[in-house]
């Protein structure tokens, strides 16, 4: 009896634990976001520049997250496999800070070197271990796959509204501190301090257990890299799945980005990007259906709807030109629940393909499972940001000009609205592929069957 009571008492606060690391990364994942504006705008950088770094970047990404899953899949300490690498968050945080602080005294190339160090570490050191170990600690935080789905429900829900709290209050911000000296440090400091105390609130109260795959896996640190890159090369789905996942965080990452340039040259006042904020806070609701969803429709077929929503917002967005209610509008179409909907329960969908890689060879490969998940959605973020910064430089944008061209105009536009639209469309055609969600059940039986046969 008392154990039951004390698992109940678990089920209740683990949900709020567990989405506490997660929109504190969401958090400094938007704050990223506005990199490009910040570069061209305050440190003096060509957008073709800062682009082309931003691009360069993903080269290192694409070693260390495989590096990153290899690792953890090697890992083996008395804090467990995953949780040790959530204090990556603290030089997450700490590195961001110091990127939007670059020296005004330093040449062009001096601030460029700054920069794509500070980014790199970032993301291809910082980022790709938490997110390379996000899905397996949470495979290993609990068996239940009911608190799985409500964890990711609230995790999605506060990943959501505490960003988008950030981000009605950042566009004031920017636009009050962001054009003096040492304002862009004093705005990371303020949202850094608090959501690096926060986000380690996962990391202390919450432990690994150990799991059935526990008894049949130890052998696996003697599985080579060359051995885990066959085992993943054989998993189809989590290619699907990855695939999707990058195109969504370009969707992501180049409406975010993008939005600042739109209010400030179409829209003509950037404050007033608030409102767009301040919508955000309706849209995470929906996911209170997530639970539902996945036992009445599955939780892909979510996402869909999620994708046909989002297309049909950005198309009203691209009629609106400065229009504030129109864009509102489309904003909130596209955001119920949007295509975020994927990132935001990403983590049920990496957990299917570790069960499926682990059925289809043998061999239950974790790490390097989720470090292609976040392979691809960091890819994706950089791609954003290196696409809007090339499509600004062709168009003609000059940074800090009080008026742009009519390409350079066009060029926002089309990237705050038909851009996003046309990458919701791929992802529809590409996740008509994904059909795991139907098989798990008969995976996870034969899988336990095996399990228990080994034992």
């Amino acid at each position: 009896m008392k154990e039951v009571k004390t698992q109940k008492k678990r089920n209740r606060w683990y949900p709020w634990a567990w989405s506490t690391r997660g929109f504190a990364l969401g958090v400094n994942t938007m704050l990223l976001m506005q990199v490009t504006f910040y570069a061209t705008e305050s440190a003096g950088l060509s957008a073709g520049l800062v682009g082309t770094l931003l691009l360069v970047s993903r080269i290192f990404d694409g070693v260390t997250d495989l590096i990153a899953g290899f690792i953890i899949d090697k890992t083996h300490t008395k804090l467990g496999k995953a949780r040790p690498y959530e204090l990556f968050l603290i030089p997450t945080w700490i590195l961001t800070v110091l990127l939007f602080s670059t020296p005004a005294s330093m040449g062009t190339t001096g601030k460029a070197i700054y920069f794509f160090v500070l980014y790199v570490l970032i993301n291809a050191v910082c980022v790709t271990f938490l997110s390379s170990s996000e899905a397996v600690f949470l495979a290993r935080s609990t068996t239940d796959e009911g608190l799985r789905a409500k964890a990711l429900t609230v995790a999605g829900i506060m990943a959501t509204l505490f960003p988008t709290a950030v981000s009605i209050v950042l566009p004031i911000l920017m636009a009050s501190w962001g054009t003096q000296p040492g304002g862009w440090t004093k705005i990371m400091l303020v949202f850094g301090v608090p959501f690096t105390i926060i986000g380690l609130i996962r990391f202390f109260c919450i432990k690994e257990i150990e799991t059935a795959e526990d008894d049949t896996q130890k052998n696996i640190s003697t599985i080579s890299f060359k051995d885990s890159i066959k085992s993943i090369s054989h998993n189809k789905y989590l290619f699907i799945l990855a695939a999707a996942a990058l195109l969504c965080s370009v969707y992501n990452s180049l409406g975010s980005g993008v939005g600042s340039y739109y209010f400030q040259y179409i829209v003509g006042d950037l404050a007033s990007m608030s409102l767009i904020g301040m919508l955000g806070i309706l849209t995470p609701f929906v996911l209170l259906l997530f639970p539902l969803a996945v036992r009445k429709i599955g939780g892909m077929n979510f996402v869909r709807i999620g994708l046909v929503t989002a297309i049909i917002g950005n198309i009203i967005k691209y009629f609106a030109g400065a229009n504030v209610t129109m864009i509102l509008a489309g904003s909130l179409i596209a955001g119920i629940p949007g295509a975020s909907a994927l990132m935001m329960i990403g983590s049920i969908f990496v957990i299917q393909c570790m069960d499926y890689g682990e059925w289809k060879t043998g061999v239950r490969v974790e790490g390097m499972v989720n470090s292609v998940y976040g392979f691809a959605t960091k890819v994706g973020g950089g791609l954003a940001s290196g696409l809007l910064g090339l499509l600004m430089a062709v168009s003609g944008f000059i940074g800090g000009a009080g008026q742009q061209t009519a390409s350079a105009k066009m060029a926002i536009s089309w990237s705050y609205s038909l851009i996003p639209a046309i990458l919701c469309v791929i992802m529809l055609v590409i996740l008509h592929f994904y059909k795991l969600e139907k098989e798990t059940g008969k995976i996870q039986a034969e899988l336990e069957e095996r399990r228990n046969h080994n034992a």
